[in-house]
């Protein structure tokens, strides 16, 4: 049934498809999706919960009242907040909040035109002001599509319709990317892939329904796209074959000469491949190279082709070998310190994809087949990279981990371990999440599996709900050391609990980036001395055992709490406060 709806993109196809998804789907995460809007979207619903239950989720849809945007969205007593969304989305049309602009634009001067966008423009931020005090839940704002027609004068008229929507796109996007919690849905860039077909000006005369039949899945599954990031989060690493993904060529037969990459077809599309690695590198995607190849003739077509864009520096793990690829990619995760389920492979090869396939099944295969263009388009169309906002800790993830195997050498040559970590210069900033760790701090609670005592999975809106609640303590743990700066690597929440004085701990995890080093400490130590100066007497916390986290079973035993209640999947334990707990000595806070 999923197989046909997306064949044929039939709105009765994904309703049949939806139906069973939601019978055979019942333990999917819930997701409720409130949507202000501007033009009519009923006839949809069912198409943006398909494309939702794909990702996968088990989805809601509430579709607030034609054309009302302020009542709904700063009224916390509104409809659209009635089911606690999980994100709002606003759908809005420049022709649907300035008709007579759009439709005759030459009637009115150029000051008139500016007027008029300023209104607009000055619309949106009163509108998202008014929402972040009514909820703390993501918006998302969509952008404006073009409006049809434009005439050719209109291109150098002062304020044209194609300047205003341009300029209104432009605040959209520096509005989200000053505000925490603010997003962008881009539809403009949607109607612009998909072309004026996909809109059907007899119906949206006829019904304020704009989006044609044909485009209501490719448009359904751009907005889950959009929203997919709060539910899944990105693959850690892209790990690349190297023959006729990196390089055009097989390089035990054509030599280094041979191989083909440049700037002329087809070494020109490898060179794309490359560029794109080194860009999901600059966005925090850790790249790994896996290869059956001699790792002399491979380490000489680095050395002896400056033309390439990527060098054997970028990579954070290489395994240059005889093996199966599946044991390579098991043995790269070992050594970041990652599940399997962070890789992304991409080979050329069916036979290799699918030994990968068969032995990890985690492992989410970029296929492009044999044609490099295939693979340029999967790698620039795949969303398991992506993420609504990079923080700073992102942009240097790489950096770090080639500081992590300097660490490495060091601690080889100390002569005990703690030695090694006084060695480091270990130095941790321990802080209250704000606004400014607030997203990095989100990004962890989605993303962090083995050492997180709960794994409890707060979406933003529910994380910053948390935070305002009265007897919250929430605090941040950034590393650095002689090596680099790790940014924020640590995460530990308190929350109020039934009796007076009592907490609870929600969240305790640290990035496995950061292990090994005693930073668990140090923060557990400041949240205690915390919680007491706050007045808490007593403190409870459990262990929630997952498939991943088993490194962190006991990790309250030996943080000195008193186990009140154990079975297979939980353990609870209490603490009476204040307790003392000392910080390991060579960490300076």
């Amino acid at each position: 049934m999923i197989d046909e709806a997306l064949s044929d993109g039939r709105l009765s196809s994904m309703k049949r498809a939806l139906a069973e998804i939601r019978e055979r789907s019942r333990n999917a995460p819930p997701f409720r999706l409130s949507i202000a809007r501007t033009f009519t979207l009923e006839t949809q619903a069912d198409a943006l919960a398909f494309a939702l239950a794909l990702i996968p989720c088990s989805p809601e849809v509430f579709i607030g009242d034609y054309g009302v945007l302020e009542p709904l969205l700063f009224d916390p007593s509104s409809a659209i907040f009635a089911s606690d969304p999980s994100a709002v989305l606003v759908l809005w049309r420049l022709q649907d909040l300035h008709p007579d602009l759009c439709a005759a634009p030459n009637a009115l001067t150029g000051a008139q035109r500016e007027r008029a966008f300023e209104e607009v423009r000055d619309r949106i931020e009163a509108l998202t002001a008014g929402f972040r005090n009514a909820s703390s839940a993501p918006l998302f704002l969509s952008t404006f599509p073009p409006v049809d027609p434009v005439t050719l004068s209109d291109l150098t008229a002062g304020f044209g319709l194609g300047e205003i929507v341009a300029r209104l796109n432009a605040a959209i996007l520096a509005l989200a990317a000053r505000s925490s919690n603010v997003y962008v849905f881009d539809f403009a860039a949607w109607a612009a892939r998909a072309g004026s077909a996909s809109f059907d000006r007899k119906l949206d005369l006829f019904a304020r329904q704009p989006i044609a039949a044909s485009a209501l899945k490719s448009f359904a599954f751009a907005v889950a796209r959009t929203l997919r990031p709060l539910l899944v989060a990105p693959r850690k690493v892209l790990v690349l074959d190297l023959d006729n993904v990196l390089w055009g060529g097989i390089l035990g037969e054509d030599g280094i000469d041979g191989l083909q990459i440049g700037h002329d077809f087809p070494g020109s599309v490898y060179r794309r491949i490359q560029l794109l690695a080194l860009d999901l590198k600059a966005r925090g995607v850790l790249l790994a190279l896996v290869s059956k190849n001699n790792p002399a003739d491979v380490t000489e077509a680095f050395a002896a082709r400056p033309d390439m864009p990527l060098e054997l520096g970028d990579f954070s793990a290489i395994r240059i070998n005889w093996e199966a690829k599946s044991l390579n990619l098991r043995s790269i995760a070992a050594e970041l310190n990652l599940g399997v389920d962070a890789l992304a492979f991409v080979d050329d090869q069916a036979f290799e994809l699918e030994e990968v396939r068969h032995e990890l099944p985690e492992v989410a295969l970029i296929e492009g087949g044999r044609d490099p263009l295939g693979i340029l388009r999967a790698l620039e169309e795949t969303p398991l990279f992506d993420a609504l906002r990079l923080s700073e800790t992102d942009r240097v993830r790489s950096q770090d981990y080639a500081a992590q195997r300097q660490r490495a050498a060091l601690e080889v040559r100390a002569p005990n371990l703690e030695d090694f970590l006084h060695s480091l210069e270990l130095h941790a900033s321990i802080e209250p999440v704000d606004e400014r760790s607030f997203e990095r701090a989100a990004q962890l609670i989605a993303k962090t599996n083995q050492f997180n005592v709960t794994t409890r999975r707060h979406g933003p809106g529910d994380l910053r709900r948390l935070l305002d609640e009265p007897g919250t303590t929430a605090l941040t743990l950034s590393l650095r050391d002689r090596f680099g700066d790790q940014g924020i690597v640590g995460l530990a929440i308190a929350i109020r609990g039934d009796a007076a004085g009592e907490r609870r701990l929600d969240t305790f995890l640290l990035s496995c980036r950061a292990l090994g080093r005693g930073a668990e400490r140090a923060l557990w130590a400041r949240l205690l001395d915390e919680l007491a100066r706050a007045g808490a007497t007593v403190l409870r916390a459990e262990y929630l055992a997952t498939a991943k986290n088993a490194q962190v079973e006991d990790l309250f035993d030996r943080f000195g709490m008193r186990q009140t209640e154990a079975s297979e999947m939980r353990r609870r334990y209490v603490l009476a406060l204040p307790a003392a707990f000392e910080a390991p000595q060579w960490i300076a806070t």
